[in-house]
């Protein structure tokens, strides 16, 4: 058995996807998507083949770049995107006994890169957000600190570090290296000479520059370090010798010579992004100030549902594990008619919230069936189908589980509730078993795809379920259903013993969802008594398996519905789709 070097042991690979992903806008990774001029284009349809045989060579691309910037050739160094830059910097210079310091958040590959080098990785959390602090950088400096990332402008804050302030860093941390990541600097206030020219003045600056972002070259991985000589150097002693294919080095060339593209590029862009920040303001949300080609917006509580609506809507969006950031979603900057897309989608509408057991799912037997025989286990003996709407009609009893113990309670059977549950889900629904997962696979729809696919044309939609998610996500994604629904509140999602009739849920829903005016859909009093105590209207559904329907139907009326519909698929005729009613 081979064992991985000690640095490696609690570094998490870089998460990419595998395959381009089905979507209608792609805005989760900052990639520019206007594409490349049509100068790089049309350079590909007329390539020289011995691009393809034949070794790169660098010499036109680094004269373009030296000419272009006013430097020497030997000041540059090209790269397989920004990436591999900031990796040969940090690999070059960093070591074991040694820290990089970082503002936080920021792009995640510096911090990986030193934990597999081993050394140490110091964030510091911004006080004002997201607001560079020069004083707040000069604290956090200690005796083994060498090298001091940093990016104008940063990402995912948007935030830039003006020239004067970078050339103050570099005055007072001259004896550091700034590596400064100017990848998204051509979409800001500043051009990127503006940054550059501080290298003829200060020896401990290096620059890294990704072709990704505003040349729209992301696929083909090309970028460039900027640099004194005896770093480049150092670092052409690092790299691989032909890391940059011929594609790349040619694309790159192309790019730099139509900079009238660009600037139409920009010009869209600051537009697109004028737009998004009034737009967002409007609806109650916060978007921070970014000289990028995204913006970070503050979503707070409602952020999960913001982010399912749009990914629903075929819109991928950046949202972020850590923390920090949890209530916050990075939005690449799409063309303004996209933006008006967006902002049309996250229009506050309706919000329709459906109960699955008997409204979207059939669970005669499945759940029926999974009571049954955890009460025949225990019992020794049946329960009537009759006993077990009783059970449900009287209320109070927020799962399945309770419902089988007050069975045999009833029945003078005290039966261990831990034991109960264990049989009752290897019963109904067991993830370990292989082919049918238990009598869940016995259940059948009520409401299938075409009627939510009609219904969310005009409505947005939620689910509020005492199912545990794992059971209800399995259903719905069984049945193709999940990705009509943009918010879950399930059994975990509640306070114990604060399932329904409780209506937290609900409030659950109401406090972290946008919309107009809610709508509940449930077959049980427990279902009409949360929806009542939410204070929203709810409807009353008779289920499949009603024993009585004008007995179930004046149950429900009594309990507070506001109407009740035998069928639920006539949901569309309340809500004016007759045409394809069952």
């Amino acid at each position: 058995m081979f064992k991985e070097k000690d640095t490696l042991k609690n570094i998490k690979p870089y998460s990419i996807d595998e395959f381009y992903p089905d979507c209608v806008l792609k805005l989760d990774s900052n990639e520019n998507v206007f594409g490349p001029s049509k100068r790089v284009i049309e350079a590909f349809k007329n390539l020289d083949l011995k691009r393809f045989n034949l070794y790169p060579c660098y010499g036109e691309l680094i004269g373009i770049l030296a000419e272009k910037f006013d430097f020497d050739k030997d000041n540059f160094l090209l790269t397989n995107g920004c990436d591999e830059a900031i990796n040969i910097v940090l690999s070059s210079y960093l070591g074991v006994q040694d820290a990089a310091l970082a503002f936080c958040p920021s792009f995640s590959m510096p911090k990986l890169y030193s934990g597999i080098i081993g050394a140490e990785y110091k964030n510091i959390n911004y006080v004002e957000k997201w607001k560079f602090s020069l004083e707040l950088l000069l604290n956090n400096i200690k005796a083994n600190t060498k090298i001091i990332y940093l990016a104008s402008p940063n990402n995912p804050t948007g935030d830039i570090i003006e020239p004067s302030v970078i050339e103050d860093v570099l005055k007072k941390c001259a004896d550091k290296i700034i590596l400064l990541d100017l990848t998204y600097v051509n979409y800001s206030s500043y051009s990127e000479n503006d940054y550059y020219q501080l290298l003829k003045k200060y020896k401990n600056l290096i620059c890294v520059k990704s072709f990704s972002k505003d040349y729209a070259l992301a696929g083909l991985r090309l970028g460039f370090i900027l640099a004194d000589k005896e770093f480049i150097s150092n670092f052409k002693k690092m790299i691989s010798p032909y890391s940059v294919n011929s594609m790349a080095v040619y694309a790159g060339i192309n790019a730099l010579l139509d900079s009238e593209y660009f600037n139409s590029v920009k010009n869209e862009v600051l537009q697109s992004k004028k737009y998004l920040y009034g737009e967002f303001e409007k609806l109650g949300f916060k978007p921070y100030k970014s000289e990028a080609n995204f913006i970070l917006v503050d979503f707070g509580e409602k952020c999960n549902f913001i982010y399912r609506k749009l990914l629903r809507n075929g819109i991928l969006v950046r949202r972020f594990s850590n923390s920090e950031l949890s209530d916050f979603l990075r939005i690449g900057i799409p063309s303004l008619v996209d933006s008006q897309k967006i902002i049309e989608i996250l229009k506050p509408r309706k919000l329709l919230v459906f109960d699955l057991d008997g409204v979207v799912f059939d669970v005669s037997n499945s759940y029926r069936y999974a009571i049954q025989k955890t009460y025949e286990y225990f019992a020794g003996s049946s329960c009537s189908a009759c006993e077990m709407q009783e059970a449900k009609n009287r209320g109070g009893l927020s799962n399945d589980w309770d419902l089988t113990k007050y069975l045999l309670d009833k029945k003078g059977i005290d039966a261990d509730y831990s034991k109960l549950v264990e049989i009752f889900q290897n019963i109904f629904y067991n993830p370990e078993n292989e082919g049918s997962k238990g009598a869940i696979d016995n259940e059948k729809l009520v409401l299938d795809a075409v009627f939510f696919n009609e219904l969310s044309k005009k409505y947005d939609l939620a689910v509020f379920t005492g199912r545990p998610k794992e059971e209800a996500f399995y259903s719905l994604e069984k049945f193709g259903l999940k990705n009509f629904f943009d918010y879950f509140v399930c059994l975990e999602d509640v306070p114990a013993g604060r399932s329904k009739p409780f209506p937290d849920g609900l409030n659950k829903i109401k406090k972290e969802c946008c919309f107009e005016d809610i709508c509940f859909f449930g077959d049980t009093v427990d279902d009409i008594k949360a929806g009542c105590g939410a204070s929203v209207d709810v409807f009353g559904i008779i289920p499949p398996n009603a024993a009585s329907i004008n007995e179930t139907c004046d149950m429900l009326k009594k309990s507070g519905a506001k109407d009740v519909i035998n069928g639920a698929y006539k949901i569309l005729d309340l809500f004016g789709n007759e045409k394809i009613c069952k």
